[in-house]
């Protein structure tokens, strides 16, 4: 009887986990499948016919889903390339020995507390016309003539989205390649000065390689969180000027409380959910960790 509670034992213990992750992730994940299948729209509560794939096929046959996924493509291009290259370069100014190097590192962390729908309405303001803090910079040097409204031209509003993005999310992606960064050894660097190797050859042969692992956390998370981005839509640009800055979030938000239908709402949700699960896989077959080791 003691050998069988002891087997049980680590079964027993993982119940919990198992209990938590069941209702707060599959029974809403399998919940919202269920709705996709329905046709529900809050204006006929008691009128909620089952159409299968109905909603999936007004999804995919929507041009607003299309325009709303070449958006959310293209925000999350900029926004993961930016915050990728900026956070790499300021990871390597914080891996500097300076007196103030632990300030410093204190400090980056301060944009990444604010929450984004905060940090969203302090970029409106930075952005707005008639007053922006941009414009009157640009102004003062001399770059401009007049006061540009950037959130009501179609390129110029993504270009400040993903300003907003790179500002919020640099700090969280500077601090995890600085983790990587002080991981890896120091007789590594001295063995290829030693042999004559150049900066240029140290980075991409020493440093990236080593930073494949942070490298594939930061891209997979800003990947999720530039796809999934709302607040930034909702408080800076309300998805216009037009539909330019109306992200796959935004579209799945208007379905759902403008128009008020879940069945379709649901239904972009798991898609979104979807182009996800694919993005992760093409992040894990293109940087491969295990040719490192």
């Amino acid at each position: 009887m003691t050998r069988r509670r002891a087997k049980a034992l680590p079964y027993l213990m993982i119940v919990p986990a198992l209990a938590f992750i069941s209702l707060f992730t599959i029974y809403p994940l399998a919940y919202a499948v269920r709705t996709s299948l329905y046709e529900i729209v809050l204006t006929r509560p008691f009128l909620t016919p089952y159409v299968g794939a109905g909603n999936y096929r007004e999804v995919f046959t929507s041009y607003y889903f299309w325009r709303s996924l070449l958006n959310s493509l293209v925000y999350a291009a900029m926004a993961v390339s930016s915050v990728v290259l900026v956070g790499l370069g300021v990871s390597f100014l914080l891996n500097c020995r300076l007196k103030i190097s632990s300030l410093l590192r204190t400090l980056i962390l301060f944009p990444w507390a604010i929450p984004f729908v905060v940090s969203g309405v302090i970029w409106k303001w930075i952005f707005n016309s008639s007053y922006g803090a941009f414009n009157g910079f640009l102004y003062t040097l001399g770059l401009i003539d007049s006061y540009v409204s950037w959130l009501s031209h179609p390129l110029y509003a993504k270009m400040c989205l993903a300003m907003a993005h790179l500002w919020k999310e640099m700090p969280f992606a500077s601090i995890l390649f600085l983790a990587g960064l002080q991981t890896i050894p120091q007789e590594l660097y001295d063995a290829s000065r030693v042999d004559g190797a150049t900066s240029k050859d140290v980075f991409f042969k020493i440093t990236l390689p080593l930073l494949k692992p942070v490298l594939l956390v930061v891209a997979i998370y800003e990947t999720i969180v530039g796809l999934v981005t709302f607040d930034l839509v909702y408080v800076m640009t309300g998805g216009g000027p037009g539909d330019s800055t109306s992200l796959i979030s935004w579209y799945t938000y208007a379905e759902t409380f403008k128009f008020l239908n879940l069945g379709r709402g649901a239904a972009l949700s798991i898609v979104l959910a979807g182009i996800i699960l694919l993005m992760v896989m093409i992040y894990l077959r293109a940087i491969r960790i295990e040719e490192i080791y």
